[in-house]
């Protein structure tokens, strides 16, 4: 999700002009023109960080790190000089022209830089402000409800068939199960399901950089197919692997409301002692994909290493996200879910509903529209740039938490209006996979049925619209529009 240096509205410095992007360098020279700023704190991120480890320097974030994460945001005040030795997208900032626009050649592997005047500075600049201002609506409005149906369907499919396997279970051990009761599953119906999907995770994780050199060397066509399994598949599990744990938090804790509610502020405190940061709560509509090897392949690494092999770094990234954090994380959702379900209009699910999708997109749409002005409020207001300084993880931290509101929001109006209205078949099975493949297909032939599962590493913004979450499917789809000869 590359930088690239294209004009923006910077209305966080002077809202009746128009300037380009800071780089990292370039941020540096405007806050060591403020007179509290000192050199000494351009330096500094934290007391901890002033102390001296053994082979500290020699310690690396991996190339491709989870979407939206800490180890994916452009430091704010941190230098460039010839010695920085950080990722090439970083560097590129630094010697990449005003009147240049870099594009990406897919077929070559590299980079263009293209005059920016040969492109026509007005046109240029227009369809830049169409696009920012309809990418979150389009991804909002129409990709999203697609995203959400083929989870419904997809979830209802693996709860019919888990139906199925429990009362045939229940009639093999003669079980009198009253009508109440009749929803509780055994244990071994749900954790051999649980076990299964984490088996097949496994190889996914280790077997990430051949699968990757093996697609690359393949054609087009073959490529894209294969890319589209893998994606299913993992979507697949994924399912799975919410639906029995969410069932087994479901039998085994108390349902009182303010039981599930603490346990999902406990969970959004663990997450934030394990690994710093609340973007892993974050979804769809903030973070979509486009369906590439380059993005759907490799899982993203939060982990600094040094001298490491591959696939024990995959090895740990797999039980840090597989087993940790997916537990956490589900265990947040569900918290919150199950109190609107108890406390709003529990008697009139349409009316539910529609309040989440209204409240819900009420959020969104400031969030993703105002991520660079909040991303750079330090650089106009002192406060901030203390909180910045001093607190850098809080600031977004509050963001990834009113994000992850709007997308549970978001996702359980929709998902209560399919639940409620969804009828096509008697059988709700066929009614459910014929929704599930439809939604799978049609999100493939827009590529982007990895949305799905959101991206799996970091995409670059190349317009550097949306700081905070990678949002650029709709970009991506005009820039390659843009480049066949029929529409230029």
């Amino acid at each position: 999700m590359s930088n690239n240096d294209e004009p923006t509205q910077r209305t966080y410095l002077d809202r009746s002009t128009t300037a380009m992007p800071l780089s990292p360098i370039d941020e540096r020279q405007e806050l060591g023109r403020r007179p509290s700023m000192s050199g000494d704190i351009l330096r500094r991120f934290s007391t901890t960080s002033q102390i001296s480890l053994p082979y500290g320097d020699e310690y690396r974030r991996q190339e491709r790190v989870p979407p939206a994460s800490a180890e994916f945001q452009r430091p704010l005040f941190l230098g460039t000089g010839e010695g920085y030795d950080g990722p090439v997208n970083e560097r590129r900032l630094t010697f990449m022209s005003a009147a240049n626009y870099s594009i990406e050649d897919d077929e070559n592997g590299r980079s263009i830089l293209i005059n920016r005047d040969s492109l026509g500075g007005k046109r240029f600049q227009h369809h830049r402000q169409i696009l920012f201002i309809v990418e979150p609506i389009i991804v909002g409005l129409f990709l999203l409800p697609v995203l959400v149906l083929f989870w419904e369907c997809g979830w209802n499919l693996v709860w019919i068939l888990l139906q199925a396997v429990n009362q045939h279970t229940s009639t093999q051990e003669h079980h009198n199960i009253s009508d109440e009761n009749s929803s509780h599953y055994s244990i071994h119906t749900l954790l051999i399901p649980y076990v299964i999907v984490q088996i097949l995770l496994l190889p996914l994780y280790l077997g990430q950089d051949f699968l990757y050199n093996f697609l690359k060397k393949q054609n087009r066509f073959l490529r894209l197919i294969l890319l589209k399994f893998h994606i299913l598949l993992l979507a697949s599990l994924y399912i799975i692997q919410w639906e029995m744990l969410w069932t087994v938090w479901d039998q085994y804790t108390p349902h009182e409301w303010y039981f599930e509610l603490v346990l999902s502020l406990t969970s959004l405190f663990a997450l934030i002692v394990l690994i710093g940061h609340l973007s892993d709560l974050v979804c769809a509509p903030f973070l979509v994909s486009y369906d590439d090897i380059e993005y759907c392949i490799h899982f993203g690494c939060p982990l600094l290493t040094r001298q490491m092999n591959p696939w024990k770094i995959n090895l740990i990234n797999y039980f840090l996200y597989e087993i940790l954090i997916s537990n956490i994380t589900i265990m947040t959702w569900r918290g919150f879910y199950h109190f609107l379900d108890e406390t709003l209009y529990p008697n009139d699910v349409d009316k539910s509903a529609w309040i989440c999708l209204l409240v819900g997109y009420c959020l969104y749409l400031p969030l993703m529209y105002f991520q660079n002005y909040l991303e750079y409020l330090n650089l106009k207001f002192e406060f901030w740039t203390f909180v910045s300084i001093n607190f850098p993880q809080l600031y977004r931290n509050i963001r990834h938490l009113f994000a992850f509101f709007s997308c549970l929001l978001l996702w359980r109006g929709i998902w209560l209006l399919y639940d409620s209205h969804i009828v096509i078949f008697k059988s709700h099975f066929f009614t459910y996979m014929l929704l599930y493949l439809v939604a799978f297909l049609f999100l493939a032939f827009i590529q982007t049925s990895s949305s799905i599962n959101g991206p799996l590493s970091n995409m670059e913004d190349e317009n550097q619209f949306f700081s905070l979450y990678p949002h650029c499917y709709v970009s991506i789809i005009f820039r390659k529009f843009s480049r066949m000869q029929c529409f230029t």
